[in-house]
């Protein structure tokens, strides 16, 4: 059997497989592939290389996916909506995702995001993951521009007694209501930030550290980075294109803004 016998990978928004000129040829389906051939995968397709009797079975055809594997354990965890949540969702001490530029990347607390790359090692609370990327996955954003975090405002509706917040993000003329969640007041609090800070130049703008935001809330910084991933996570469900921007972390300062600069804020 030849050394480099096939090759399986995501491309153009499908799974595809390749024979590399084997001398044993390669089947889908029961049909055998021509050398160097191209054939497309479906969920369920069986593959085979050469003379080998058991088969390959594509047991799903979805995006690859983003994840980390404990490297001790084996224990995997996967990313929700393009952000993945190291240790876990519920204590999310690091964050992987892809930004606005499709450059994976790595953030931590107080810190800002740093480039990461396929199976570098991550120390999160003295465990060490090996993060896998999805190789190809910037082709899915083609063709989102009109919805990308940086392209978009959001309006804050609050009630007199600051008891319900109504967040709707305006995307090219279409509004999202995105449904309540409690979240949305440390979204509230963020723009106010930015209101509040109009008239200095943009870099500056927004804001606050994250010991006096957590005191306003009322919440720890645990809380708060759940808070943040969920928020974050939200946004992702709407469709935004670079969701994790939504709240910026400013690096050795322990600051925090909120991403999106077009903000309003109504009481009734």
């Amino acid at each position: 059997m030849s050394s480099e016998h096939a090759i399986v990978r995501w491309f153009q928004e499908r799974w595809e497989l390749r024979d590399l000129g084997s001398r044993n040829g390669t089947f889908v389906d029961g049909r055998r592939l021509d050398a160097g051939e191209r054939a497309l995968l479906h969920e369920g397709a069986v593959f085979t290389l050469g003379g080998l009797a058991m088969g390959f079975t594509l047991v799903g055809a979805g995006a690859p996916l983003l994840l980390a594997r404990q490297r001790k354990t084996g224990q995997t965890q996967t990313a929700t909506d393009h952000v993945l949540a190291l240790p876990d969702d519920a204590h999310p001490r690091a964050l992987v995702f892809q930004d606005a530029a499709g450059q994976w990347v790595v953030e931590r607390e107080d810190e800002a995001p740093q480039p990461v790359v396929d199976h570098e090692l991550l120390i999160v609370d003295g465990q060490t993951w090996v993060v896998e990327l999805p190789a190809g996955a910037p082709a899915t954003w083609v063709g989102l521009v009109d919805t990308a975090l940086e392209t978009v405002a959001m309006r804050f509706v609050v009630s007199r007694d600051e008891e319900h917040v109504e967040v709707t993000v305006l995307r090219g003329g279409h509004p999202i209501l995105l449904a309540p969640r409690s979240y949305h007041y440390l979204l509230l609090t963020l723009a106010r930030q930015r209101l509040k800070d109009a008239e200095l130049p943009p870099i500056e703008c927004g804001w606050i550290d994250r010991g006096a935001l957590c005191k306003m809330l009322a919440v720890d910084p645990l809380k708060l980075n759940v808070d943040v991933s969920r928020a974050r996570k939200q946004l992702g469900d709407a469709g935004i294109r670079g969701a994790a921007g939504l709240i910026e972390r400013r690096p050795t300062t322990g600051q925090l803004r909120l991403g999106v600069a077009r903000v309003e804020v109504v009481s009734p």
